[in-house]
């Protein structure tokens, strides 16, 4: 019998949001104020800090289409909770690192379990709750989740940094984790709307045509691709490029920017680079909610190539004061613009392509297939910084040919884009989620 009155799904995204703010201390925005702190901690030098930040990144992408199947099987409720505990514990390590290799484990521990997995699961929870809505859903995720988070957190975390030390701030965010997540999932977390009467976005109606039980009778009309068959798909190709490049090349401005304003002659303090960085967020987040609200009423195909050519359009705008288009007592403020319009294109290729991964998919084996899409995007921001600096280093103390690279991307993934179409469901769908000893090996 159907439960009636309020929609349960809107508790649950306000836990997803909580498991989004979770991921702040994971994610380059915040990890990248305790650089210098690390250094001096471990001695190392800025080239072998991001060395063992890249190498640890895209090992943290390695386990995560695990991470989506267990999921899958176990639920969303007890996979989240064995997370959200264990990222917290890999922040308590990091203080205690001595060595290179001790920082590259914890880099590993802490992009897996807070950037990689929690960032994926909260993507997840809201994808089980909603399908009409999903959009909007996804924006609300992104907007008070990641740019909130994003715009919120870094000053007082730098503040704290300074006035009690990095050992005392990373303790409290571990701490902050176990707050935000471990209470929800203690006492409102529920897995899917049947475990509780109610159906997709509330409605009886949608249930019918998107059920999500996954012990239960086989959704009715989900397509229902396993993760093997989404990527013989060319939506699945068409998608992952896309959200890929702006991961990759999103985490290299942020992780260089101070070095990319010294390069143009400015001092590159901590007050400028945060004052280049801060439209990123902000513009995001409006972005998601314009976008998130468009892309429940137009096809993604319409929308997804304005993320690759406003990227392209950011990157130009960022190179600009590296070519002397600009001088270099603007170079702070053109920066900004950069970064905002580049908030701009990432809000795009979210909210435009997590909705399509599972209205072209499905949901019955949407962890596995969102964990194989987590890996490489995860991978991408690992690459990014790396990538970056060795140009930068090959290139004299140059970030002009990394950020021509990134503009010129922009145009093959702008005009593959126009091809977005829904793929073709398979004629005998499997309606049972995935089993680690049957699924391909990921390449």
């Amino acid at each position: 019998m159907t439960k009636r009155g309020f929609f349960y799904g809107w508790v649950m995204l306000g836990v997803a949001l909580l498991m989004a703010v979770a991921t702040m201390p994971t994610q380059t925005v915040v990890i990248s104020l305790f650089n210098d702190s690390l250094r001096t901690a471990v001695s190392l030098n800025i080239e072998e800090l991001s060395r063992a930040y890249t190498i640890g990144t895209i090992l943290a992408a390695l386990p995560l289409p695990w991470v989506g199947r267990m999921a899958d099987r176990f639920g969303l409720r007890i996979v989240t909770a064995i997370v959200a505990v264990a990222c917290a514990g890999s922040l308590l390590l990091l203080t205690r690192v001595t060595s290179l290799w001790q920082l590259t484990g914890c880099f590993f521990l802490m992009r897996f379990l807070g950037q990689g997995s929690l960032g994926m699961l909260s993507g997840h929870v809201i994808a089980m709750w909603f399908e009409r809505k999903l959009g909007r859903a996804h924006a609300i995720l992104a907007v008070a989740g990641f740019a909130g988070g994003s715009a919120l957190m870094p000053a007082p975390t730098a503040h704290l940094i300074e006035t009690r030390g990095w050992v005392f701030t990373m303790t409290l965010l571990a701490g902050l984790v176990l707050l935000l997540v471990v209470p929800a999932v203690v006492f409102v977390f529920r897995n899917k709307p049947e475990d509780i009467g109610q159906h997709l976005d509330g409605d009886a109606g949608e249930h019918e045509a998107h059920d999500t039980l996954h012990g239960g009778p086989p959704p009715l009309k989900d397509p229902a691709f396993t993760r093997a068959q989404a990527m013989r798909t060319r939506a699945f190709w068409i998608l992952v490029p896309i959200m890929c490049a702006n991961g990759l090349i999103g985490t290299a401005l942020l992780f260089h920017m101070q070095a990319m304003l010294r390069s143009v002659g400015l001092e590159g303090t901590e007050l400028q680079t945060a004052a280049a960085i801060q439209p990123w967020p902000i513009c995001f987040g409006v972005g998601m909610l314009i976008v998130g609200w468009m892309v429940d009423r137009f096809k993604p195909r319409h929308l997804m190539p304005f993320g690759p050519v406003m990227m392209l359009i950011a990157c130009v705008i960022c190179l600009s004061p590296s070519i002397g288009w600009v001088d270099a007592e603007h170079a702070v403020g053109v920066m900004g613009l950069g970064m905002g319009v580049f908030g701009l294109s990432m809000a795009v290729s979210v909210a435009v392509g997590n909705p399509a991964i599972a209205r072209y998919f499905g949901r019955t084996h949407h962890g596995a297939i969102r964990g194989s899409i987590q890996l490489a995007s995860v991978a991408a921001t690992g690459v990014g910084p790396w990538l970056a600096g060795k140009s930068f280093k090959l290139a004299g103390d140059d970030f002009t040919p990394i950020l021509a690279v990134f503009a010129m991307s922009g145009v093959p993934l702008a005009i593959a884009s126009l091809f977005l179409r829904p793929p073709t469901p398979p004629a005998d769908p499997d309606r049972t989620p995935e089993r680690d000893e049957i699924d391909p090996p990921v390449s």
